[in-house]
Parts: structure tokens; sequence; C-alpha cells
């Protein structure tokens, strides 16, 4: 429990006093390990200048801040999912969330744990009735995230690399909360051909 509390602290510092998370310390430590990562990117673009903004699906600011704990379409209405809005000054407007499926390179839909893409392109989506997914080349930052309490098996590693392979994305991420010394290593070995990093 006390990660969990760690994790859903820094979720709740993040999206401020005035927005209740949907998680609790019961909640799937690997659906708040996205969430945290996620309140990580929040904080990564403030530090650089952003200002954020929350909307929820269904419009307005969202309260609860429902975060999605399986893979769904940007424009899905099924919860009133949660995301940020992160405005650079004389910059394109950013989304974030987590959970959204992106079609690669092949047209193949992937679950992105986390993601930062262009405004356009999810408001593009989201008038698509709901079942359009965001192609990669339009996604900024992708990381897929491993919440494991033992040692990773090397199938992610391998994986992310097909992942890899498949979406055309500026920064695509494989983060874990543990050491994994030969998913580090495999990784490693790709970056120069592949646009993945290992964290």
């Amino acid at each position: 429990m006390p990660v969990r509390n760690e994790l859903l602290d820094e979720i709740k510092d993040v999206l401020g006093s005035s927005i209740t998370p949907s998680f609790t310390v019961s909640s799937a430590a690997d659906d708040l390990f996205e969430a945290f990562i996620f309140s990580i990117i929040i904080q990564a673009a403030r530090a650089e200048g952003a200002t954020i903004s929350y909307q929820c699906i269904n419009g307005g600011s969202p309260n609860p801040f429902v975060f999605r704990t399986s893979p769904g379409y940007i424009g899905s209405n099924r919860r009133n999912y949660g995301y940020a809005v992160i405005n650079f000054s004389g910059c394109p407007l950013l989304e974030a969330h987590v959970g959204i499926r992106v079609a690669g390179q092949s047209n193949v839909l992937h679950e992105c744990d986390v993601s930062v893409l262009l405004k356009d392109e999810a408001d593009l989506c989201r008038r698509g009735l709901g079942r359009v997914a965001p192609r990669s080349s339009k996604v900024i930052i992708a990381a897929e995230a491993k919440h494991y309490t033992v040692g990773l098996p090397l199938h992610l590693g391998r994986a992310f690399l097909g992942l890899a392979r498949d979406l055309s994305v500026n920064d695509l991420y494989f983060i874990t909360n543990r050491e994994a010394n030969f998913i580090e290593k495999l990784l490693s070995q790709r970056l120069t051909k592949h646009p993945c990093k290992w964290q």
C-alpha cells in the first residue's frame, strides 16, 4: 500500500486541490503507475513554461478526473474520461492522455499507456463518432508503462521493439518501476535503429 499511497499523492498534487482523481489507494498499482507517468509529463510541461488545463470528454472541467484503466478510443464516452491540454506559447496545442489507442503505420491499433499528441488530431478523432484513433505520426510522446512486483519478462522488451517499428512517434519510452537488465540490454542495442528510450 505505501507505493500506492505515494503514487496517488503525486497524482493529486499535479491535478491540484480542486480536482479529485478517480483512483484510490485500492486501485490497481499498474493503473496508478500510468497516471503517475501522466503526472510527470504534466510537471515537465509546466517546468518548461506550458499552461495546463484539464478537460473531459463530455466537455468542461473533470471532477473527478477519470483515468482510463483499459485501452480505448480517444473519443469514447463510455465514461467521462479526463485529459490535459498543454499550451506552450506560440506552439500548436497538445493533449496528454492515458490509455488511448493509436494507429500505427500498418493501421493496426496499439495502446499507448501515456501519450502526448497534437490537439488538432485529437479533435479530429473526437469528431469521428468515437471510433477513430489518432495517427501515430501526430503523437509527440508515447510511453509504455510497466509496474511489476517481480522481474519483468523479456517478452515485454521484444513486444516494445515491435511497437517501436510500427509507431512513427517522435519520442517513445519504455518505463518501469523495476530494474530489468535483460530488457535494458535488448533495448540499448536497438536505440540507434529505432526511436525508443529506456527509463
